[in-house]
Formats: C-alpha cells, structure tokens, sequence
C-alpha cells in the first residue's frame, strides 16, 4: 500500500462511496471479496467513470454480451480480441474504430456492466476497501461518461428495495419460464407506462413486451437477463412482472425440480429434528446413569431415601 493509499475500516460501501464523492477525489477504491475476486471502481473528481473485476474482466463480459444480443458476430469478436492483444487497447474502442458497434451501444452496455459489479459489491460479502489516490484518473479507466455518486447510489437503492420480493418468486437464475397455456398474445395492447399496464394481463409496458418474446421454455432467466436490450435489474422486474400476472409460468421440468427440492428441504428438517430428540434422549439417558451411579455423591443419600421408605 503506497503513500496515496488509504484503507478505509468501520465504513459500509454507501458511506465510503459517498464520502469519496463529497471529497471530489480522484482515484481508484478497490474492493477485496471473496474467492480472490478484486474489484476496482474509478473516479474522477467525485464522479463514476468506471468499474472492473478480476479476474473476470468487463472487456470479457462485454464482448460476449454484444455477441448474444446480436450487434457482432463470434468471428468480429474474435478478430477484434487479436487486435486488442497487439495493440494493447481496449475491446470497445476496437469496436468502434472498426465500425462493428456504434459508441453508444458500447456506452450502454459498458454502463450495464459496471451497475452489475455495483450490485455485486452491494450482495457480495467484502474483506476490505483501499482507495488509491492520483492526481489524475488514466485515460484507460475511463469507460463511461462521469455520473455522480448519488445517482448510482439512488439507484441501488432502488434495486436494493425490490430485489428480495423479487427473489421471493425467481429464486434462481437458472429458473426457465413459458408462456401460460391460456394467455392469447393477439390480445396484447402496449401501453407507454407501469401504472398503466396494471389491472389487465394483456397491457404490457413495451419493456415487458421485449422480455416476453425472449420467453421460449428453453432459454433460462440468466440469458435472458444477458440478451435482453435493456437493463438486467429492469429485465428481471419485468419478468417478475410478467410471473404475477399469469403470463409466464416456469415448466413443469422447473416445478418437478422445484418440488423436489422442496421434498429434500422437508427430509432434511425431520431427520435433523430426529437426530436432535435422538441426541437429547442419549444425554437425559447419559445423565440419569451417572446420577444412579454408586459413583455419584448423591447415590448415598438416594439409597437412604429408597431403603427408609420400600425395604424397611
């Protein structure tokens, strides 16, 4: 740790970020959590202009999702990671220089990528934080056009609220849903809000339009989080959305696994119920031996007490 670095200690992630951002300091606050993953978020005068884990890296995440959202094929992908060896520069930059993206679906997904690592920093247990002070932020950090800290913090805060009754219904990512047997989509009418779309399952948002069509009982919630055009917290409430009004259901492959988990979580509570009364029964038993026992001090004055009252 340098002279310009600084381990932060007794302050939650809200706080330090926040700090920083009051400070207007300029730097890079890397965050230590499990498994030897590092994560590394950079600002620039208070401001968010970046973030990115090791040792998977977004430049990795990022062309693998342009490729299954379709902006490039596997073969652009792979021609553009050669010139990013030899030329030392960044995967979306490639990208734009060679005409394959264009610099805003890069920003988008870059801006998507980063509020993932965000919202990992915020459910991912964390050993420790270090911000690395500079005068000045390198140019290769800079993914993003500068956006203040409250604004990322407000919306996580967002996601924060709403994820656990989320997670009530979609548990897991790797959940497929189908579209419900009654559901008829030439009835479908898009309206251009949420509050809108309320009270009827056929007036969807055209956000939960886009979500629905990526619905096929093959494709799990995880690719469709990643193939979707939109954000992948925006994506996942509007399949949430899209469970609570009966349009979509998981398979019955799903249910049976769901069950059956269900089943083993029942098992397991009984047997280790069983092996609780089990275990508390050995000990009374263990206990009530030892105080019959000639060896106990109280094993006198017991056989007094019996011989006086039964075998005079």
């Amino acid at each position: 740790m340098g002279k310009d670095s600084v381990k932060m200690e007794g302050i939650d992630f809200t706080g330090i970020l926040q700090t920083l951002g009051m400070q207007q300091s300029t730097g890079t606050l890397r965050v230590d959590g499990e498994n030897d993953t590092h994560y590394f978020i950079y600002l620039d005068r208070g401001r968010i202009v970046g973030a990115d884990a090791f040792p998977k890296r977004v430049d990795e995440r990022l062309g693998n999702i342009l490729v299954v959202q379709g902006y490039i094929t596997r073969e652009q992908l792979l021609n553009a990671i050669k010139l990013q060896k030899a030329t030392k520069r960044k995967l979306g930059q490639i990208l734009i220089k060679y005409g394959f993206v264009s610099p805003e679906v890069v920003e988008e997904a870059l801006r998507r990528q980063i509020m993932r690592i965000f919202f990992k920093l915020y459910t991912a247990p964390i050993k420790k934080y270090v911000f690395d002070s500079a005068e000045k932020l390198d140019d290769e950090n800079r993914m993003i056009p500068p956006i203040p800290v409250e604004n990322f913090l407000l919306e996580i805060a967002t996601i924060l609220d709403e994820l656990p009754l989320i997670r009530k219904d979609i548990p897991r990512e790797d959940i497929v849903f189908e579209v419900s047997p009654d559901f008829d989509p030439s009835r479908i009418e898009i309206v251009g809000s949420q509050e809108e779309s309320e009270g009827s399952p056929y007036k969807l948002t055209s956000l939960e339009y886009h979500i629905l069509n990526l619905v096929d009982g093959v494709t799990p919630v995880e690719r469709i989080l990643i193939t979707s055009s939109y954000d992948e917290f925006q994506s996942l409430k509007a399949l949430w959305n899209l469970k609570k009004k009966g349009i979509i259901q998981p398979t019955r492959e799903e249910e049976e696994i769901r069950e059956a988990l269900q089943k083993v979580e029942v098992s397991r509570e009984r047997n280790w119920k069983l092996v609780v009364g089990v275990g508390a029964g050995i000990i009374l038993l263990a206990l009530l031996g030892l105080f019959f026992s000639r060896l106990h001090p109280f094993y006198t004055y017991f056989k007094d007490f019996t011989d006086y009252f039964f075998f005079r």
